[in-house]
Formats: structure tokens, sequence, C-alpha cells
């Protein structure tokens, strides 16, 4: 069997094991069409529980009825759908909520460049994080800010409770999204061209 043969038997073995929607255009797609509100915890979190059921958003116009104007800031980067919940719970012994709002923004690209546009927010970077994108902490004068992009994703979580006591909480939630996200969005694999690369 020559090299070239080969190579071609290999290329083609390889091609069978591989998920359809492993290819990076096809995942892009698979994100786009997730329900931000099936990605929200329940109960993941002792002690907090949803107040009631997501309001969600899937037209720009439905986002500004419940946003105002900042639905058009979130459209500028590819908006596709939104949800949000409140969990009530305790911070430093005192009753509290956390705001959870989760935007669909369509494809990773977008929920990245959206996460650097300041507009959205700002906090000191979360070394730690096991997201594969970024995440951000403001924390002070009694409010609490964790804000976090994942795939096509961007989330931001907010209390004007308990100061640095409402991090822990904030924090909790926020991973249990994102563990929702990354169990619901496939993995990015090398495409056909650089797959390709490896034989020639």
């Amino acid at each position: 069997m020559t090299t070239r043969t080969l190579a071609c038997t290999c290329l083609m073995a390889l091609l069978l094991v591989l998920p359809f929607t492993g290819f990076p255009g096809r995942a892009a797609a698979d994100c786009a069409e997730r329900d931000p509100a099936g990605m929200l915890p329940a109960g993941d979190c002792a002690g907090w529980a949803r107040t009631g059921e997501p309001i969600t958003a899937s037209t720009v116009e439905e986002l500004a009825a419940l946003i105002d104007g900042s639905a058009y800031f979130y459209a500028a980067y590819g908006f596709v759908a939104a949800a949000f919940v409140n969990f009530a719970g305790e911070i430093a012994g005192e009753p509290a909520e956390i705001t959870v709002s989760l935007f669909n923004q369509g494809s990773e690209e977008n929920a990245l460049t959206l996460y650097q546009d300041e507009g959205s927010g700002t906090g000191e970077p979360v070394a730690d994080w096991p997201g594969s994108g970024a995440a951000r902490l403001q924390a002070g004068l009694g409010t609490v800010t964790f804000q976090f992009h994942e795939a096509c994703f961007f989330a931001s979580l907010a209390t004007t409770a308990g100061g640095e006591a409402g991090v822990a909480p904030a924090r909790c939630l926020a991973e249990a999204i994102l563990a929702r996200i990354q169990a619901a969005t496939p993995e990015r694999v090398e495409s056909w061209a650089a797959i390709k690369q490896l034989f020639e």
C-alpha cells in the first residue's frame, strides 16, 4: 500500500467517526438554535431558588420591551434570544435576590466581541474560571456583578445585596449556567481543510 493510499484510507476512517455536528460551521448553527431559558439553573445552588418562570425575548422588539434602549446594543452583536430570571436566597443573613440575564448572540465571535465592549460591563478577570471563554467580577458598594461568555452566550448576574458576601452565590449560579451551556453545545474540532492538510 502506498503512502498516499494509506493517507486517504486514514482520512476516510477519520471522517466516518467524526460527528457531523463537530464541524465549526455546524457547531455555530447549533449554538444559535439553543434556547437560553434552557440553560438557566434550578436548584443547583443550596438556598437559592427561582422566584418564577424565566421571561424570554426572541426579537429585538421583545427585548426592548424588557430592557428599553439597551436592546439595540445587543442587537448590534447578533442578538438571537434572551432569558431573564430572579433567584431568591440569603446573603449575610439577609433576604436577597440575584438577577440572571442570559443572551444568545448567535455565534462565539459575537458573544466575545459583546463581552469585550465596555458597554456590556467591566470588572476584574476571574483567573480560575473553568469556562473556555472569559469571566469578570465587579464587587463593591453593596453590589456584585458577575459576567462571562461561553460559546454563543453572554451571561450577566447581578445583586444589590451583601457586597463581597454576594460573590459566592453569584458565582455558583454562573457555574451552573456554564455547565449547561457546555453540555448543550458541541465541541469545536478542526475543519475539513485542517484535517486534509495532515495527509498532504
